[in-house]
């Protein structure tokens, strides 16, 4: 066998190892393709699921804040409601630091000095200040009148129980 036959023979033999391994990558190449088109499909439906899941809830607390009857989703409810009426109170406490309230007609935040909603015109009631709890420092015997700290069960003068 001549030296350029043997050349075409190595060459046909590598160029049916690259044809066969080009194959096998594109295989390969298409099956992971195919595989993640099919993953994302699954995440889509399995998202669609999610939404649906959520409707139902929702459409079912609206039937227990209207009153209608939710048998065996009351206490859910309950346990929502509690939740909402948590961010409510702590939506207050924000918008408070920052100096804003909400108005009692729109719900926009507003200036806690506001008279008026710059929003909707509603005329705003007035906030009640609350008043800060006096933290007693000290404790005074009824009896005896002698001074005591706050943290002291008894006089130590006469021995009245406080």
């Amino acid at each position: 066998m001549e030296f350029s036959d043997k050349v075409k023979d190595v060459s046909k033999k590598v160029g049916d190892v690259a044809e066969k391994t080009y194959k096998t990558v594109a295989d390969k190449s298409n099956q992971l393709i195919q595989n993640t088109k099919l993953k994302i499909k699954i995440s889509d439906i399995e998202q669609e699921i999610e939404i649906m899941y959520s409707d139902f809830g929702k459409r079912i607390y609206e039937k227990f804040k209207a009153g209608e009857e939710v048998d065996g989703f009351e206490k859910e409810c309950k346990k929502i409601t509690k939740m909402y009426k948590e961010i409510e109170e702590l939506d207050a406490k924000s918008l408070n630091l920052r100096g804003l309230r909400k108005c009692s007609n729109c719900m926009q935040a507003i200036e806690v000095e506001a008279k008026y909603c710059p929003s909707c015109g509603e005329k705003q009631k007035k906030i009640k200040e609350e008043k800060e709890e006096k933290v007693p420092v000290s404790k005074v015997c009824v009896v005896c009148g002698t001074e005591h700290p706050v943290d002291v069960n008894f006089c130590t003068k006469c021995g009245n129980k406080f």
